[in-house]
């Protein structure tokens, strides 16, 4: 048995469970003053004392292993040299921040910089290096800088949608200007699908670079110069047009209605439909509509026609105060006239006959009245037929107007339904009478045509003649109280004192002295040197004597 075996055993057998020698020591040590133990020999001195330095430096072995264990972590200044890299305390390691943030994944790594945290720190700075190098990496980086630089511009979508709409208003600039080009020839009457294209190219040739541009860079199918996109232009002028005036129209308080019907070129009938108000501005204004087509021209069709109308533009017919339609039965009828079925629905309504037409038809009644007059208009109708169905002989009076030196004026037909056609004719006709005269003539020896010779005789008529000069003097005073009350903005104050003056007129005609014998008498002698007619001046004056005599029986 060795030293240390007897020292163990001895140990063992007074504090069991004890294995260390220096357990045993403290022991002995503490029960010393209890337990007689014999003084340690030399060499067990000795192997206490190699023991103590063995521990001692098994500690100091362990105690540098735990140092260097834990100085290998993440280091702050490795982020000097690798800006993309970031340490995560949740995850205790290292990321790369621009994969990261970018989401490409490393398959060949596992997902590590990216979704794994690095944490080989003992080869850190050289993975680090490879991680910096691989394609990956670089892909990200330069994914992050176009992401950078396309949050100072913008976007692509951002950019696109920005070209897009500088298009769009350019566009829409383009647009507007043929929508202009479309109204400028349907405000004017000009046909709009055959001058539409030399009218824009008119404008583009003037320096409109808006549309030159629009037009250069459209496709051909989509210019909008196409007679269909001209048609369209217009249907959505008067779309637009006419909810602007139903805007207005229901914000007016009251309004009054307007109507007449009327056959069109393709026999239907139709009801056009006007509307007056007062405007924010506490003036009155007219506007129309629109046409209506109608099954029938009875009452109760015109009325359902009306009614269904304003239904539709969601007009308040509680509103209306105020119909103005001709004298038709059909429209001024008292017990199933139109104006008599709308006064059902808004009693207060108010009926007014026509005033223009009420004059018009007084006109036509006083010239039925007188048969002199109705023989004149009869001449003047044939005279209109001739000239307006023969473009030959409407040449051949043009070309005797030049010769003459007298005002190339059409003869106009004189209609009962038109109001002021009559004066219109009778003017034209007094304005040319010597170049009619002529032309008819002239057309007679050529070709021996009897309507003309019958038509020239009958004007060469002193009783025409000076019905001629005698309606020329009173219709221009009754044409101007019509138009004046066609006036949209009709001063009834000041009709009453026109009323009168036309009347004073029409008394001053009866004169035997009036201005328009004396006119007559001037004029005399010219006609007869050009057309070589005599007109003897004692058959002027008996003619002018029997009109005055059948006016002043009127």
């Amino acid at each position: 048995m060795d030293i240390r075996s007897f020292f163990c055993g001895a140990s063992s057998s007074k504090s069991p469970g004890h294995s260390s020698s220096s357990d045993t020591e403290d022991k002995i040590d503490s029960n010393q003053s209890d337990t007689e133990f014999l003084e340690p020999s030399p060499a067990k001195k000795r192997l206490i004392v190699h023991e103590k330095h063995a521990k001692e430096r098994l500690t100091t072995h362990e105690k540098s292993k735990k140092i260097t264990a834990s100085s290998r972590k993440y280091n702050k200044k490795w982020e000097e040299s690798f800006n993309w890299l970031m340490f995560d305390k949740n995850f205790q390691g290292a990321f790369c921040k621009v994969c990261r943030k970018r989401g490409i994944s490393l398959q060949r790594t596992g997902g590590t910089w990216i979704s794994k945290p690095f944490t080989n720190w003992k080869k850190a700075i050289e993975k680090m290096k490879i991680h910096a190098k691989s394609d990956i990496h670089l892909l990200s980086c330069e994914a992050e800088m176009a992401a950078a630089t396309a949050l100072q511009e913008g976007s692509v979508i951002q950019q696109l949608q920005q070209i897009n709409d500088e298009e769009k208003l350019k566009n829409r600039m383009a647009i507007k200007a043929l929508i202009r080009c479309t109204h400028f020839l349907a405000r004017r009457h000009i046909p709009h699908t055959t001058n539409f294209d030399e009218l824009i190219d008119l404008i583009v040739s003037c320096g409109a670079e808006d549309l030159k541009g629009f037009l250069e860079r459209a496709r051909l199918n989509a210019t909008y110069t196409s007679k269909v996109a001209v048609v369209e232009f217009v249907e959505a002028v008067g779309l637009w047009a006419e909810e602007c005036l139903l805007k207005r129209l229901r914000q007016a308080s009251h309004f009054s209605i307007m109507a007449d019907e009327c056959t069109d070129v393709t026999t239907t009938e139709e009801l056009s439909i006007f509307f007056r108000w007062v405007n924010m501005d506490g003036q009155p204004v007219e506007h129309f509509l629109d046409i209506v087509p109608l099954k029938a021209t009875d009452a109760k069709t015109i009325y359902s026609a009306l009614v269904e109308f304003m239904k539709d533009k969601n007009i308040q017919i509680s509103k209306l105060v105020g119909m103005g339609f001709d004298g038709a039965a059909t429209f001024s009828g008292k017990h199933n006239g139109v104006q008599s079925l709308l006064k059902k629905i808004s009693p207060h309504a108010l009926f007014v006959h026509c005033h223009c037409h009420l004059l018009q038809l007084a006109c036509v009644q006083a010239a039925n009245a007188t048969s002199g007059i109705k023989h004149v208009y009869i001449t003047l109708t044939t005279l209109w037929k001739f000239f307006h169905y023969s473009p030959k002989r409407a040449e051949s009076l043009k070309a005797v107007q030049q010769v003459l030196d007298l005002p190339e004026l059409k003869v106009v037909k004189p209609s009962d339904t038109r109001w002021l056609s009559h004066e219109r004719c009778v003017k034209a006709v007094k304005a040319s009478y010597s170049a009619i005269v002529t032309a008819l003539n002239n057309i007679y020896e050529q070709t021996h045509a009897p309507e003309a010779l019958g038509i020239s005789k009958a004007l060469c008529r002193p009783s025409t003649l000076v019905a001629i000069y005698l309606l020329d003097y009173v219709l221009p005073q009754v044409a101007k109280l019509s138009r004046a009350l066609q006036t949209e903005r009709i001063d009834l104050p000041a009709i009453t004192p026109l009323v009168d003056a036309t009347l004073n007129t029409l008394d001053d005609a009866m004169l035997p002295a009036a201005n328009w014998v004396l006119e007559l008498m001037d004029a005399k002698n010219e006609i007869e040197e050009v057309t070589d007619i005599t007109l003897p001046r004692k058959a002027l004056l008996h003619s002018k004597d029997k009109w005055l005599n059948r006016l002043s029986g009127c």
